[in-house]
């Protein structure tokens, strides 16, 4: 065989290299770094793969980090985001420099997403104000579940917000906050946020509302709030749905309780979707919803607690309740009756003359 003919088929072509990484989402960093070794065609892609949204989760890698980009600041311009959670090694400190590489990575031009978690999330709003160009943040994380276990008040995951971060993140889209305690200051200007997305996850109010947060925010597309138990959650919904256009609704409790009718005192046109988790739910809850989100199009409901038998669902689909709804999810299994049975029949053929679709968390009921 002609040697050049056989190097000419082997020849690796380099355009695979992109098709190759995108294959994939889970790349071990040290695979990477191995790849990035093999030639130089695969050098540029690997980089801007493994600086597009570095993770940090120790003091010592911030400082790897922060002096890889000043020696070769030509990197700066691939980071898009950035994921930082140190945490402390048993028996060091934080020092100087750790708190500079921190500053450092925070301060780099164009970061569109920021996860604090680990220490930084303690007083998170410290480490928020070092943000540069926090105009260009559109997706921001608070993260303190790995300190919610903390037995000192000082190392206490929190978040202060205040107009001045409101003003700071103009441009923030979706807020994620979890495992933190929260206190909220009344604005004394006027501010709208440009935000689409709210998720509380496990978040403690100390002090304010989460509407005096939006202020003068108009419309939110999702609210999802989840809580060890629905009395935590009840007047900060409420108060949000009287003030915002809320689109989408998700409430997920821990302990299963009744769900407050109580959250909406007054009709919820924007609401278009509805989706509780966890909650106790009756045919009150039901006549409640049908009262005050007439213009729902997605209704799911899911956990043990449904009271509701076929029959009154029959019924409270027949009556033209919802006359915009489109897709009903429901558990197969409620805490009474069981789903699954001949009672079924009657609810199936109402659902089916309003045409609506029927689901059984995530699967499809003919």
């Amino acid at each position: 065989m002609n040697v050049s003919n056989q190097s000419q088929r082997s020849r690796f072509v380099d355009d695979l290299v992109y098709l190759i990484l995108e294959s994939s989402d889970h790349w071990w960093p040290g695979d990477l770094v191995q790849l990035a070794q093999v030639s130089s065609a695969w050098l540029g892609p690997v980089r801007r793969r493994l600086f597009a949204f570095p993770t940090v989760h120790s003091f010592r890698a911030s400082t790897r980090i922060a002096r890889a980009l000043s020696d070769n600041p030509s990197l700066l311009s691939l980071i898009r985001g950035v994921e930082l959670r140190p945490m402390p090694v048993h028996g060091e400190h934080v020092n100087s420099q750790d708190r500079s590489s921190v500053n450092m990575i925070l301060g780099i031009d164009g970061l569109q997403r920021i996860t604090l978690g680990g220490l930084l999330s303690v007083r998170a709003e410290r480490f928020l104000h070092r943000v540069i160009d926090a105009h260009a943040v559109s997706t921001l994380h608070i993260d303190g579940s790995l300190m919610a276990n903390s037995i000192s008040l000082a190392d206490c995951p929190s978040l202060d917000w205040d107009e001045s971060l409101a003003f700071q993140f103009c441009n923030l889209k979706t807020l994620h906050l979890n495992d933190i305690e929260l206190a909220i200051s009344h604005p004394s200007l006027p501010y709208q946020l440009s935000l689409s997305e709210l998720h509380f996850d496990h978040v403690a109010f100390t002090r304010g509302y989460i509407a005096q947060l939006l202020h003068e925010t108009p419309s939110l597309l999702r609210l999802r709030m989840k809580s060890a138990q629905t009395s935590e959650l009840d007047e900060q919904i409420r108060c949000v749905l009287n003030s915002c256009a809320v689109e989408i609704l998700e409430i997920e409790v821990d302990v299963e309780g009744p769900f407050e009718h109580r959250i909406f005192d007054n009709p919820s046109l924007s609401v278009r979707s509805l989706r509780l988790s966890g909650v106790r739910a009756d045919i009150d809850t039901l006549n409640s919803i049908g009262t005050h989100c007439p213009n729902l199009e997605d209704l799911a409901i899911s956990g043990r607690m449904i009271t509701v038998v076929s029959s009154e669902w029959a019924s409270f689909i027949a009556s033209g309740h919802l006359p915009r709804l489109r897709s009903l999810e429901l558990p197969w299994t409620t805490k009474y009756y069981p789903f699954g049975c001949s009672a079924v029949d009657g609810f199936l053929q109402a659902a089916a003359l309003r045409g609506i679709h029927i689901s059984s968390e995530g699967c499809w009921i003919p």
